[in-house]
């Protein structure tokens, strides 16, 4: 029996011959070469008895080939699938057990030929021609016994002393979002999130890599950084996301999916695309619904996935063109963590670090401030102008401050003592004053709410506020420059 899968484009076959046997192989080659057919993988494969190999073909879709075949199966991400099935043992202890399976299986083959080499009555040309399987299967043998010493070899564990800082992993429902033939293309959606970033921001996010992952349910996606689960929510490849409470007027249908947006705590509802043609707003396709996940958690974890590397990149940048301000400022007035401290803080609150030349002028005129918390600030105040420009719309930035009686109640989670100040954070206080923020911000019709507080105050308020509060944004009352309108619109 034969199996022929169908992508788009291209037809696979896949045949079996087993490892000992080179003539079958060989013969199998052949054939599959005269009909037309590409190798395109082989893997080496263990059966109840012997070891076999799965050789795995390809060629065109021939139109010819769709009316007699056996059996027809109709896999869109191919690839990924017979790679998973086929793949070698992942641990080396399984690597280590299959190679001892092998060597032992591989005594008993010489064994037998031994035997039959120790017959009377052996032809000459039998007897050459057991010589030469014999010399093969020792050749074989010797091989498997370096690959075990490597295996079992120390030094082999240090290559799995790595960690991958940024990954993205897919149930097998939706792996089609990475398949380069797919229409929304999640590698294409992740270089294009890359470039808005380093654009918009200056920050450059790190390569991120797909998986396959067994451990999430149907149409699930998860992103991890340094290993640690940030995220996780699902998505409908053929299906276009919405908001819910921007589908005025539209009625849900049986077909239709309801789910809550992980990012902003919103009903999503995901509708099959033929549907949403004449739809008078554009939602969100699987893979641009996952590229806008990307894109906020490499927001919102900077601090992890920013390292040191990635400073120093800033770092080169400057002494490219005036290598004073670092021979300056580092590592006599701040250090390298203190750097990175302050590129991540900006980031994190949407603060472009692209004029990265400019900060360093700016470090280094206020480099004599005593903790980085001031410098931060002070940085802020020098991009002010930057900052509100960004912020505003047709000259007018619409902020929301805070009451004297909010006031009191934030600066109590500020206590002294004899050596350093110690913040004590009431959730139940903080998860008040975000609902209140909320609350004003949904009657103001606003969805990016900018809140005005005391400089001295300014990064707690956003640290607390923002784990409540999706893309919020918060000023200093210094950080208001005049070249714009402010409009105060309400106090929480």
């Amino acid at each position: 029996m034969r199996t022929i899968m169908f992508n788009k484009k291209m037809q696979y076959i896949i045949k079996s011959v087993p490892t000992d046997d080179k003539q079958a192989l060989e013969n199998l080659l052949n054939e599959m070469s005269e009909a037309g057919w590409d190798l395109y993988t082989m893997h080496e494969v263990e059966t109840d008895s012997s070891f076999d190999f799965n050789c795995i073909f390809m060629r065109e879709k021939q139109d010819e080939d769709s009316t007699d075949l056996d059996d027809i199966v109709n896999i869109t991400s191919f690839k990924y699938r017979m790679e998973k099935m086929l793949a070698a043992p992942s641990s080396p202890y399984a690597s280590c057990k299959e190679i001892q399976l092998k060597i032992s299986n591989q005594k008993e083959r010489i064994k037998k030929i031994k035997s039959q080499l120790e017959s009377e009555n052996l032809s000459p040309e039998k007897k050459k021609q057991l010589n030469n399987q014999m010399s093969d299967e020792l050749r074989q043998l010797d091989g498997l016994k370096q690959a075990l010493v490597n295996e079992i070899s120390p030094d082999a564990m240090y290559s799995a002393i790595k960690e991958e800082k940024f990954v993205v992993n897919l149930s097998e429902e939706i792996l089609e979002v990475i398949s380069m033939e797919a229409n929304d293309n999640l590698l294409a959606e992740t270089v294009r999130i890359r470039q808005d970033l380093a654009e918009r921001l200056g920050y450059v996010i790190p390569h991120i890599h797909f998986h396959n992952s067994d451990e999430l349910m149907q149409n699930e996606f998860s992103v991890k950084i340094h290993d640690i689960e940030v995220f996780r929510s699902v998505v409908f490849p053929g299906y276009v996301a919405f908001y819910k409470d921007e589908l005025k007027g539209y009625k849900s249908g049986e077909d239709d999916i309801i789910v809550t947006d992980g990012i902003t705590g919103k009903k999503l509802i995901w509708i099959q695309k033929e549907k949403v043609k004449d739809f008078w707003i554009k939602g969100d396709t699987a893979a641009e619904y996952i590229g806008r996940v990307i894109e906020y958690i490499a927001v919102k974890e900077v601090s992890d996935i920013m390292d040191y590397n990635d400073v120093n990149k800033y770092v080169e940048k400057v002494i490219e063109s005036n290598s004073f301000l670092v021979d300056n400022i580092i590592p006599d007035f701040i250090t390298a963590s203190d750097l990175k401290y302050l590129l991540t803080c900006l980031v994190r609150e949407k603060v472009s670090v692209k004029n990265i030349v400019y900060i360093f002028e700016k470090i280094n005129d206020y480099a004599n401030e005593p903790t980085k918390e001031d410098l931060l600030d002070k940085v802020r105040l020098a991009l002010s102008r930057h900052i509100v420009k960004d912020l505003a719309k047709d000259g007018e930035l619409k902020v929301i401050e805070f009451s004297d009686e909010i006031l009191d109640r934030v600066y109590s989670f500020f206590k002294e003592d004899e050596e350093e100040a110690i913040i004590r954070i009431d959730s139940c206080e903080v998860q008040d004053i975000a609902s209140r923020l909320m609350k004003i911000s949904k009657a103001k019709k606003i969805t990016s709410p900018v809140i005005a507080v005391p400089m001295d105050i300014r990064h707690m308020v956003f640290v607390i506020l923002s784990e409540f509060v999706q893309d919020l944004t918060v000023l200093a009352h210094e950080e208001l420059v005049s070249d714009y309108n402010i409009k105060f619109i309400g106090k929480i």
